[in-house]
């Protein structure tokens, strides 16, 4: 067997790659740049880390690749879909404590006016605006993958009201207080009731633009609305329009459609609003957990076990 490697790892991890490998008698070919993959993807079977077009369409031995991304949406081209023979494993859950902690760390920002505090400290003012106690309040999440299970772990601290909806998990961890299967009917009951919406569902063709002008005039004045998963599941021009006719209270946004944000986008000048640049996925633990992950998975795929974490390409999750 045949397995590449295409991704920024350091020499030492690149090595323990080689090493496991050879102690099955695979080879491993560890690369950073496409030319090399190329030149190497005639004899894979199993790519970990980025799999582009034309190194998969290099490969006609393919079986497995292992993803280094949680959200499919920009990787899955029509070519890898169709090739049933091709297993996608993503990393789902590997993120999930940080995008949780981006998530509550947008929402405190908001209630608590931090913005404001800060723009004030470069004059030298003290002084800020109104804040909001979330303490008690209604929490609803819209997915209950890793990182819709890491926002409610974070709302016992306030003593929140924790409902859900999604439309694969079933089983209702202890601290949610109401897990529902996805529809329009129970998104919108969750919009209605919730003084905090967070997203946290992948994008797809059913979660595109999921929350647009209607969904945010259901929400409460007060309400407020964080997305860290991915652009385009709110509709942007909507957002803003919400924003200025105080349709809801503020917004938190980590991902956007298109990325990076341009520079004449109307969120940039939207009232109340934060806006990160696609961090919530990140930490300094990120680089290890990605190369043990993998180390991991390839080890299952090797004994002939099923790698975890493989998704339904044509659902996109």
């Amino acid at each position: 067997m045949h397995i590449l490697v295409h991704y920024p790892f350091e020499p030492e991890q690149f090595e323990a790659f080689r090493e496991l490998g050879a102690q099955h008698g695979h080879t491993v070919t560890c690369v950073t740049e496409e030319a090399d993959a190329l030149v190497a993807a005639p004899e894979a079977e199993v790519i970990l880390g980025h799999f582009r077009p034309a190194v998969c369409a290099a490969a006609p031995n393919l079986r497995w690749v292992q993803s280094f991304s949680t959200g499919m949406d920009k990787f899955l081209f029509p070519e890898i879909v169709e090739r049933d023979e091709v297993a996608i494993s993503n990393v789902a859950g590997l993120y999930a404590s940080q995008g949780g902690e981006h998530a509550w760390a947008l929402l405190l920002a908001l209630t608590r006016q931090i913005p404001t505090a800060v723009k004030n400290m470069e004059k030298r003012a003290w002084s800020a605006g109104s804040v909001v106690e979330i303490a008690g309040t209604t929490l609803g999440i819209i997915g209950m993958g890793g990182f819709g299970v890491e926002m409610a772990k974070r709302a016992q601290g306030y003593d929140m009201n924790v409902i859900a909806i999604d439309p694969v998990r079933t089983e209702k961890p202890p601290f949610v207080h109401e897990l529902r299967p996805t529809s329009t009917e129970t998104l919108h009951d969750l919009l209605r009731r919730s003084d905090v919406v967070m997203t946290a569902c992948p994008l797809t063709k059913e979660t595109y633009h999921l929350i647009s002008g209607p969904e945010l005039a259901m929400m409460k004045p007060s309400a407020y609305l964080i997305n860290v998963t991915r652009g385009g599941i709110i509709d942007e021009p909507a957002l803003v329009d919400a924003l200025k006719a105080g349709q809801i209270a503020g917004a938190g946004l980590d991902v956007t459609e298109k990325e990076p944000l341009s520079p004449d986008s109307p969120l940039w000048d939207a009232p109340n609003i934060i806006l990160t640049p696609h961090r919530a996925g990140a930490s300094q633990h990120r680089p290890r957990k990605i190369f043990e992950f993998f180390l991991q998975n390839m080890n299952r795929y090797i004994n002939g076990e099923k790698p975890v974490n493989v998704i339904d390409k044509r659902k996109g999750y």
